[in-house]
């Protein structure tokens, strides 16, 4: 135990002259494009159908976009007293509800693999008023449908069918032209494009999918940002995407089994932010305004560390009109250095199998400080720089006008969005399960 602890070491605090070697001061936009800000929260809460062993869990799910104009906030920040029917303006949300059986609990007579492909299949696949389905979005974004290059695939490395009925197919390929459910060659049972995400693969048929909820939230969320994105590129006027800030409560970035979404969500990324201008094609307007956001973990407190570090650069600014604040791009060599364990020589670039967007810590001139997630020109990157983050000037100028009161460092739509899909507050955890029990157990 003596040898492996001598062996041991933690990540330090940065020295303020290597954070102010490294800062960069984020020069305010001459017009700010953006217009509207949208922001995806969801959260989950397991309810206990039946306590008595062998106990039973079902799952609900909430999560959406909420929308709406910084004009409206504006005029709100300049009101005496605000009206109800004026902060019902900023309430604007689609609210996507999901109920997934985690443990014990089958869909006429299927295991529970089984029932949880069909129930995230039947989902995705439902018909949403006014928008396309979450189905549609996965489509266009796992075959890249922005662009409508042929040819381009996805492949199933086993049938999802062989835990079920020892199915031994393998690379079961799928194209755009693949309807939504398909059929094994082999043995018939159903495939579905959901399959792609192999959320199946984490499910143990006795101790229950509990493993598959948080990266299941994860995609759903990404999904939800996905439909909007892939709603405004199709209409009329893709530059209408410029004079949106998409919001997203974490980091860009997908974990687990839905890794597997990155790569497309990186080259949705470079696309949109390499878009010529219509008016002038020598021109590039990148269209892409989009961040994450972290609340907590070693990245937030990395960022209290050096907080003072960053606020005697900001100093030098503060009265300054022309910059919104300060910012410290995030390379590998710092991340595994500074925050969190790694090899700061070697060659595995932090992120680089799940990260859709590059990290920083940003230094607002009101003195808020974010950790924050911005997609990078080219892909992935070990070291990015200011410029090679898609519209960062206006993004973090659009993240800059958003602060709230509720929490340290709180955006007003991450809080809003929070709110609005919390199942812990609306409805209680205790309404769900009455509901649940009552709607199964009758």
């Amino acid at each position: 135990m003596k040898d492996l602890l001598a062996q041991c070491s933690v990540p330090r605090p940065a020295d303020t002259q290597t954070v102010r070697e490294l800062l960069v001061q984020v020069p305010a936009p001459t017009v700010q494009a953006i217009k509207h800000v949208i922001a995806v929260d969801g959260s989950f809460r397991e309810a206990v159908v039946r306590d008595d062993f062998p106990s039973a869990t079902i799952t609900f799910f909430a999560f959406g976009p909420l929308i709406f104009s910084l004009k409206d906030l504006r005029q709100l920040d300049r009101e005496t007293f605000i009206a109800p029917e004026d902060l019902a303006k900023l309430k604007k949300i689609q609210r996507f509800q999901l109920a997934l059986p985690t443990r014990n609990i089958s869909r006429a007579g299927l295991g529970l693999q089984e029932s949880l492909r069909l129930t995230l299949h039947e989902f995705l696949a439902r018909d949403i008023e006014g928008a396309k389905s979450l189905y549609d979005a996965l489509h266009w974004l796992l075959f890249r449908r922005w662009t409508n290059t042929p040819g381009v695939s996805r492949t199933l490395r086993h049938c999802p069918n062989r835990d079920i009925n020892g199915c031994e197919r393998k690379e079961i390929v799928l194209t755009a032209e693949t309807p939504y459910r398909s059929e094994c060659g082999n043995c018939g049972g159903p495939i579905y494009l959901v399959d792609v995400l192999r959320l199946h693969e984490l499910v143990d048929e006795e101790q229950g999918a509990s493993p598959v909820t948080p990266y299941l939230l994860s995609a759903l969320e990404t999904l939800a940002l996905v439909q909007v994105i892939q709603t405004l590129w199709e209409l009329a006027k893709p530059t209408l995407l410029r004079e949106f800030l998409f919001i997203k409560d974490g980091p860009l970035a997908l974990f687990g089994q839905v890794f597997t979404l990155t790569d497309p969500l990186r080259d949705l990324a470079n696309f949109l932010g390499s878009y010529r201008d219509p008016a002038d094609q020598s021109k590039v307007l990148p269209l892409l305004n989009i961040v994450g956001l972290e609340k907590s973990g070693s990245f937030v407190e990395h960022a209290m560390h050096i907080e003072k570090s960053l606020d005697r650069e900001l100093s030098e600014i503060r009265t300054k009109d022309s910059f919104t604040g300060v910012v410290l791009p995030l390379s590998s060599k710092y991340i595994y250095k500074y925050v969190v364990p790694g090899d700061p020589g070697g060659t595995i670039t932090y992120g680089e199998n799940t990260y859709w967007g590059g990290k920083m810590i940003f230094k607002a001139k009101d003195g808020s400080t974010y950790v924050a997630t911005v997609p990078t020109f080219g892909g992935h990157k070990s070291a990015p720089k200011f410029e090679d983050y898609i519209n960062l000037a206006d993004v973090l100028a659009g993240v800059s006008e958003l602060r709230c009161s509720m929490y340290d460092n709180a955006l007003i739509p991450v809080a809003l969005a929070n709110r609005l899909v919390s199942l812990s507050e609306v409805p209680s955890s205790r309404i769900l399960e009455n509901f649940a029990r009552g709607a199964i157990l009758k």
